[in-house]
Protein backbone atom coordinates (compact mmCIF):
# COMPACT_ATOMS: atom_id res chain seq x y z
CA UNK A 1 0.00 0.00 0.00
CA UNK A 2 2.74 2.62 -0.15
CA UNK A 3 0.91 4.33 -3.16
CA UNK A 4 -2.61 4.57 -1.24
CA UNK A 5 -2.80 6.17 1.76
CA UNK A 6 -5.32 4.73 4.50
CA UNK A 7 -8.15 7.20 5.77
CA UNK A 8 -10.94 7.72 7.32
CA UNK A 9 -14.50 9.30 6.84
CA UNK A 10 -13.98 12.07 9.16
CA UNK A 11 -17.53 13.82 8.86
CA UNK A 12 -20.31 14.82 6.55
CA UNK A 13 -20.94 18.29 6.39
CA UNK A 14 -22.92 20.63 3.60
CA UNK A 15 -20.94 23.25 2.15
CA UNK A 16 -22.43 26.37 3.71
CA UNK A 17 -23.44 28.80 -0.05
CA UNK A 18 -25.29 25.66 -1.14
CA UNK A 19 -25.97 23.40 1.33
CA UNK A 20 -24.33 20.26 -1.21
CA UNK A 21 -22.85 17.96 1.19
CA UNK A 22 -19.00 16.89 1.30
CA UNK A 23 -17.48 14.10 2.90
CA UNK A 24 -14.70 14.67 4.88
CA UNK A 25 -11.80 12.07 4.31
CA UNK A 26 -9.08 12.20 7.15
CA UNK A 27 -5.17 11.33 7.24
CA UNK A 28 -4.66 10.41 10.46
CA UNK A 29 -1.00 10.54 9.97
CA UNK A 30 -0.68 13.74 8.42
CA UNK A 31 -3.69 15.81 9.57
CA UNK A 32 -4.58 16.41 6.05
CA UNK A 33 -8.34 16.31 4.92
CA UNK A 34 -9.57 15.08 1.49
CA UNK A 35 -13.05 16.71 0.33
CA UNK A 36 -15.46 15.49 -1.56
CA UNK A 37 -18.59 16.71 -2.51
CA UNK A 38 -21.61 14.27 -2.72
CA UNK A 39 -25.27 13.48 -3.32
CA UNK A 40 -27.50 13.66 -0.23
CA UNK A 41 -29.14 10.62 -0.66
CA UNK A 42 -25.74 9.08 -0.59
CA UNK A 43 -24.51 11.48 2.21
CA UNK A 44 -27.61 9.84 4.56
CA UNK A 45 -26.60 6.41 3.76
CA UNK A 46 -22.59 7.31 5.11
CA UNK A 47 -24.54 8.90 8.25
CA UNK A 48 -26.61 5.79 8.62
CA UNK A 49 -23.71 3.62 8.50
CA UNK A 50 -21.51 5.52 10.58
CA UNK A 51 -24.30 5.79 13.52
CA UNK A 52 -25.48 1.79 12.70
CA UNK A 53 -28.74 2.79 12.03
CA UNK A 54 -30.32 -0.61 10.77
CA UNK A 55 -33.40 -0.24 8.65
CA UNK A 56 -36.49 -3.01 8.96
CA UNK A 57 -35.82 -3.10 5.10
CA UNK A 58 -32.25 -3.26 3.45
CA UNK A 59 -31.55 0.10 1.77
CA UNK A 60 -29.52 -0.05 -1.42
CA UNK A 61 -26.19 -0.02 0.27
CA UNK A 62 -27.15 -3.18 2.62
CA UNK A 63 -28.70 -4.90 -0.50
CA UNK A 64 -25.45 -5.04 -2.74
CA UNK A 65 -23.29 -5.91 0.79
CA UNK A 66 -26.19 -8.83 0.56
CA UNK A 67 -25.29 -9.45 -2.42
CA UNK A 68 -21.77 -9.57 -1.88
CA UNK A 69 -21.98 -12.17 0.80
CA UNK A 70 -24.10 -14.59 -0.88
CA UNK A 71 -21.72 -14.53 -3.84
CA UNK A 72 -19.12 -15.25 -0.87
CA UNK A 73 -17.23 -12.69 -1.83
CA UNK A 74 -15.47 -10.01 0.59
CA UNK A 75 -15.17 -5.98 0.17
CA UNK A 76 -11.50 -6.13 0.50
CA UNK A 77 -10.47 -2.39 -0.10
CA UNK A 78 -12.46 0.67 -0.96
CA UNK A 79 -9.75 2.71 -3.04
CA UNK A 80 -10.29 6.60 -4.38
CA UNK A 81 -8.06 6.03 -7.73
CA UNK A 82 -8.27 8.86 -9.81
CA UNK A 83 -10.03 12.35 -10.40
CA UNK A 84 -10.59 14.05 -13.92
CA UNK A 85 -12.31 17.15 -14.27
CA UNK A 86 -12.77 17.57 -10.63
CA UNK A 87 -14.12 14.15 -10.21
CA UNK A 88 -13.38 11.34 -8.22
CA UNK A 89 -13.41 7.75 -9.09
CA UNK A 90 -13.09 4.64 -7.06
CA UNK A 91 -12.65 1.27 -7.09
CA UNK A 92 -13.74 -1.58 -4.71
CA UNK A 93 -12.12 -4.58 -4.71
CA UNK A 94 -13.52 -7.96 -4.12
CA UNK A 95 -12.04 -11.32 -3.34
CA UNK A 96 -14.00 -13.93 -4.68
CA UNK A 97 -13.31 -17.50 -5.63
CA UNK A 98 -11.83 -16.77 -8.57
CA UNK A 99 -9.71 -14.24 -6.89
CA UNK A 100 -9.60 -10.43 -6.61
CA UNK A 101 -11.63 -8.42 -8.91
CA UNK A 102 -11.65 -4.48 -9.48
CA UNK A 103 -15.27 -2.55 -10.19
CA UNK A 104 -15.32 1.20 -10.65
CA UNK A 105 -17.85 3.05 -8.20
CA UNK A 106 -18.36 6.34 -7.35
CA UNK A 107 -16.71 7.40 -3.99
CA UNK A 108 -19.61 7.91 -2.10
CA UNK A 109 -21.42 5.07 -2.78
CA UNK A 110 -17.82 2.92 -2.48
CA UNK A 111 -17.51 4.13 0.97
CA UNK A 112 -20.96 3.72 1.73
CA UNK A 113 -20.48 0.01 1.27
CA UNK A 114 -16.97 0.26 3.23
CA UNK A 115 -18.43 1.50 6.24
CA UNK A 116 -20.99 -1.16 6.49
CA UNK A 117 -18.44 -3.82 6.20
CA UNK A 118 -15.65 -2.20 7.98
CA UNK A 119 -12.84 -2.32 4.47
CA UNK A 120 -10.47 -0.05 4.85
CA UNK A 121 -10.43 3.19 2.57
CA UNK A 122 -7.54 4.04 0.61
CA UNK A 123 -6.80 7.26 -1.95
CA UNK A 124 -4.37 6.96 -4.26
CA UNK A 125 -1.03 8.99 -2.65
CA UNK A 126 -0.86 11.31 -5.86
CA UNK A 127 -4.17 12.17 -6.34
CA UNK A 128 -4.38 12.84 -2.08
CA UNK A 129 -1.37 14.91 -2.06
CA UNK A 130 -2.87 17.17 -4.69
CA UNK A 131 -6.34 17.71 -3.22
CA UNK A 132 -6.09 17.83 0.13
CA UNK A 133 -5.84 20.89 2.87
CA UNK A 134 -3.34 20.71 5.52
CA UNK A 135 -5.26 22.17 8.65
CA UNK A 136 -2.53 22.17 10.92
CA UNK A 137 0.20 24.19 8.63
CA UNK A 138 -1.94 26.32 6.37
CA UNK A 139 -3.71 29.43 8.68
CA UNK A 140 -5.00 31.05 6.23
CA UNK A 141 -9.13 32.79 7.22
CA UNK A 142 -10.18 30.07 4.26
CA UNK A 143 -9.11 27.19 6.41
CA UNK A 144 -10.21 28.73 9.70
CA UNK A 145 -13.69 29.63 8.46
CA UNK A 146 -13.41 25.52 6.98
CA UNK A 147 -12.42 24.13 10.22
CA UNK A 148 -15.35 25.83 11.90
CA UNK A 149 -17.70 24.87 9.27
CA UNK A 150 -16.17 21.45 9.97
CA UNK A 151 -17.01 21.21 13.87
CA UNK A 152 -20.80 22.77 13.37
CA UNK A 153 -22.05 20.03 11.13
CA UNK A 154 -23.73 17.02 12.76
CA UNK A 155 -25.48 14.03 10.63
CA UNK A 156 -29.12 15.79 11.79
CA UNK A 157 -28.48 18.27 9.62
CA UNK A 158 -29.26 15.77 6.85
CA UNK A 159 -32.58 13.98 8.74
Amino acid sequence: MTNKIQVAVNSIRLEENSDTPIMILSDPISNKVLPIWIGTIEAVSIAYAQEGVLHERPQTHDLIIDVIESLNAVLKEVSISNIKDKTYYADLILTTINGDISLTARPSDAIALALRSEAPITVNKDVFEANSIDLIKDKSEDIEEFKEFIDNITPDDFL
